[in-house]
């Protein structure tokens, strides 16, 4: 009670998933409030999401998340496309400074600079440093977000009738 969730916070399952935990949870609030709700149709629901978690259970037996295949990437594989850095430049800077942590990685070899700020390249490179460092995956981390900023004058920021008024100008 009082905890309601629905898409991809709920669980990973797609569109319809989230569209039936979505109306599911909206039952479950009005339930909890003492409003007028369908309990039938919530039964229905929770059948819709219970068929639809065993599909998805099917898939991940079926297919699997290679869990330790960034390790074996080639060294010419381009691993950061945004930065040009392949899987053998970001192995190099690994040993070379001894890195163990993705946001050291980023510093050292530019990974996830580039224009998709690591949205392409953050999971592989990620895999590739904890396989590199023989460490878990949560243990190196993952890269911190930073908008694209670029630095303007300060006086770029005031208007034409500010600096009118001002006895410098």
């Amino acid at each position: 009670a009082g905890v309601y969730l629905a898409g991809d916070g709920a669980r990973i399952a797609g569109a319809d998933a989230a569209e039936a935990a979505g109306e599911r949870a909206a039952l479950a609030l009005l339930e909890d409030r003492g409003l007028p709700h369908d309990p039938a149709r919530a039964a229905d629901l929770e059948h819709v999401l219970a068929r639809i978690d065993r599909l998805r259970d099917l898939l991940e037996a079926a297919f699997p998340f290679p869990s330790h295949g960034a390790g074996d990437i080639a060294d010419d594989t381009l691993l950061c496309r945004c930065e040009e850095i392949s899987a053998g430049d970001a192995r190099r800077a690994i040993a070379q400074f001894s890195l163990t942590e993705m946001n050291r990685l980023k510093a050292v070899t530019r990974i996830g600079m580039g224009r998709c700020q690591g949205r392409m390249c953050g999971a592989a490179a990620a895999e590739l440093l904890a396989a590199q460092t023989r460490r878990d995956i949560g243990a190196v981390g993952r890269l911190r977000a930073q908008a694209p900023i670029k630095p303007i004058p300060l006086a770029a920021g005031l208007s034409i009738d500010e600096r009118q008024h001002d006895p410098a100008h």
